[in-house]
């Protein structure tokens, strides 16, 4: 692989991500579910940055944002507390959560509900590597599969590196994970809305949607 590829057992693959990420760089990074390609939320022109390397159309978006813990999505979430209580039951668990935007949301982190008010889509890793990455950064990822848009995201870091090259500033890659997809298959987080009653699967990934509602 190229020079700028690490494994996540590295013990300075973390400081890599962090050093990649803190200058405005995208970086490949294994999550609990499939590489993703990742940037800081809070650096310049991101969301740009990442949708044009998948290729996306027009006003066409697809992010997650990955938070180092429940404050940071208080911050950029308005949240009642059957939401919270929602969030706490099932952080750490790889199933995302669309709920409505904060104030303090930049516009470009969000898309539109169906009642034409923004909504943000976070999520609360809990891999070792990512949660100690995000916290060192103390400031949420924008994070989307690692593919071109409209197809199949890849699972396997040396087609990343082949696809992305020099565009990415950093791959870290893992394994197990590896592993695991050939095993189990390329399933993404569970996408669930909370911003509506009763909440609402939009799609379906690696934790079933009645294990993500908390059903018996």
């Amino acid at each position: 692989m190229k020079e700028h590829s690490i494994s996540v057992h590295e013990p300075r693959a973390c400081l890599e991500a962090v050093r990649t990420l803190s200058v405005g760089r995208v970086a490949v990074l294994p999550t609990d579910t499939l590489y993703g390609l990742h940037g800081l939320a809070t650096s310049a022109g991101m969301v740009e940055r990442i949708a044009n390397l998948k290729g996306y159309a027009g006003g066409q978006r697809a992010f997650i944002l990955l938070a180092p813990g429940l404050p940071c999505v208080e911050r950029y979430a308005r949240l009642s507390a059957q939401e919270m209580a929602v969030l706490e039951r099932h952080q750490g668990q790889p199933i995302s959560f669309v709920l409505r935007a904060s104030a303090l949301a930049p516009g470009e982190w969000t898309t539109p509900g169906e009642d034409g008010e923004p909504r943000v889509a976070f999520r609360l890793p809990d891999t070792p590597f990512l949660r100690e990455l995000l916290g060192y950064l103390d400031a949420p990822l924008l994070s989307s599969s690692a593919n071109l848009s409209g197809q199949p995201p890849l699972a396997n870091a040396a087609e990343i590196v082949k696809l992305f090259g020099d565009n990415v500033g950093l791959v870290v890659f893992d394994p197990d994970l590896e592993a695991r997809v050939a095993a189990e298959g390329a399933l993404p987080s569970t996408l669930v809305d909370l911003s509506c009653q009763p909440p609402k699967v939009l799609r379906e990934g690696r934790t079933p949607f009645v294990q993500a509602m908390g059903a018996p």
